[in-house]
């Protein structure tokens, strides 16, 4: 917030399921009413969805999962924080509870208007009050093959009536991409990440009984960060040639447990010949935080001159070298040490939120979130997200426009507009950071 007024002043087969999902308890109950049909406005355009990408106050998802079971029917799973619930003692009640609710609403794209499927799911809890974990919740859906939809999911505590309103791209339109694949780990459970550590053990579970082998190519690559916002440059191509490649054999639609210890890509597909598949990403091993000292330079690029940059990255100490640098920044230690934590925590929400096939700090989006920090708006349409900070149609404000690109590993990569009206801003927002 103070960045931005700064800013102004200058100018997110039934039985199947059940073995890779821990059941709620017994304390978890949940009622359903399906509407199937109607025809409404559709308001998806014009939600703010900002509170993805900040902390915010109320329901929290931290993982969203589509996996499509059937020709007709697929699934989503979710993974919340019943801490961020409201837990109240109703009258005459003996214990905490929470009273929530998951209800969905699946358009044909984010600019339709009729509701093709929707539902309400009424839970209530009271064992996890005041606990920290995460569960997991997931839910049948209609939708057909040969179509791509998008889904409005709201996640509601009906204690406080504060909702979080999440959208989610249902992408039906072959039978072999990413979404007909379910990662799971070691214990069954859901994996939500597109990433894993070199720790995960994970099997890859298709509804395909017949599938009984998956090709896979192995990519590696140092990926740049994002260009500055301003710059006309064309982006680079990247012409990735399999590094490696094997096969991996599927039983009655399961894998056996797998394990990867190498950084890069690892892409999995039923067909050597088709471009849709299953992506596994594997960063740095203590993605997506950043605590090994040689890679901690490494974001700062969007903060330095290219001659900074170079004496950063290589530096024999590239721990002291960081701290000299913004030691120097701040002025003294103690801001220092506060501008330390906010970066890198900027750095990690990025890495959370905007990985594709790379870290999600070397994104436009994870360059835009680090220099600018967390958008005020945030806006979806088909392939296109809109971040603004500031008030919308106001001459101060800032709009950037990222497009979504075809990347057949992953349906996480959008583009930034560039345009050169951002420079000043940009260089407003780094020297903020520096001053």
């Amino acid at each position: 917030m103070e960045l931005l007024l700064f800013l102004l002043k200058n100018l997110i087969h039934q039985e199947m399921i059940r073995t890779f999902t821990k059941l709620l308890p017994a304390f978890l109950l949940a009622f359903t009413l399906i509407v199937v049909g109607c025809k409404v406005s559709n308001q998806i355009t014009i939600v703010n969805f900002s509170a993805l990408y900040q902390e915010h106050e109320g329901p929290d998802i931290t993982g969203i999962k589509v996996f499509h079971e059937a020709d007709s029917v697929s699934r989503i799973f979710v993974r919340y924080l019943p801490s961020s619930l409201r837990y109240a003692i109703k009258p005459g009640g003996a214990y905490h509870t929470a009273e929530y609710s998951f209800s969905y609403k699946l358009f044909q794209n984010y600019e339709a208007n009729v509701v093709l499927d929707s539902g309400t799911f009424f839970l209530y809890d009271s064992l996890y009050y005041q606990n920290k974990l995460s569960l997991v919740y997931n839910f049948p859906f209609k939708a057909v093959f040969s179509q791509n939809y998008v889904m409005e999911l709201r996640f509601t505590d009906l204690n406080t009536e504060s909702a979080l309103i999440y959208p989610i791209h249902i992408t039906k339109n072959d039978q072999l991409n990413a979404q007909n694949f379910l990662v799971v780990d070691e214990m069954n459970e859901v994996v939500f990440e597109d990433w894993l550590g070199w720790k995960t053990k994970f099997r890859i579970i298709s509804a395909k009984k017949e599938i009984d082998n998956l090709f896979v190519q192995y990519f590696s690559g140092d990926f740049p960060a994002a260009r500055p916002p301003f710059s006309l440059e064309h982006p680079p191509v990247y012409n990735l040639k399999p590094k490696e490649s094997f096969n991996v054999a599927l039983n009655n639609g399961t894998t056996e447990l797998l394990q990867y210890g190498k950084e890069g890509i690892f892409y999995f597909r039923t067909d050597t010949l088709l471009r849709s598949g299953l992506a596994v990403f594997r960063f740095h091993d203590d993605y997506p935080m950043i605590t090994d000292p040689s890679l901690l330079p490494l974001p700062l690029r969007y903060l330095t001159s290219t001659e900074e940059f170079r004496k950063l990255t290589g530096s024999d100490d590239p721990k002291t070298a960081v701290d000299k640098f913004w030691i120097e920044t701040a002025g003294n230690e103690k801001r220092a040490i506060e501008l330390i934590a906010s970066y890198y925590d900027r750095v990690e929400t990025a890495n959370l939120h905007f990985a594709s096939y790379k870290e999600g700090w070397k994104t436009d989006r994870g360059m835009t979130y680090i220099v600018f920090g967390p958008p005020k708006q945030v806006f979806r349409r088909t392939n296109i997200e809109t971040w603004v900070y500031g008030e919308a149609g106001k001459r101060v404000s800032l709009r950037f426009d990222f497009i979504e690109n075809e990347n057949p590993y992953t349906d996480n990569d959008y583009e930034l507009v560039r345009l050169p009206e951002f420079k000043s801003p940009y260089y407003i927002a780094v020297d903020f950071w520096r001053r």
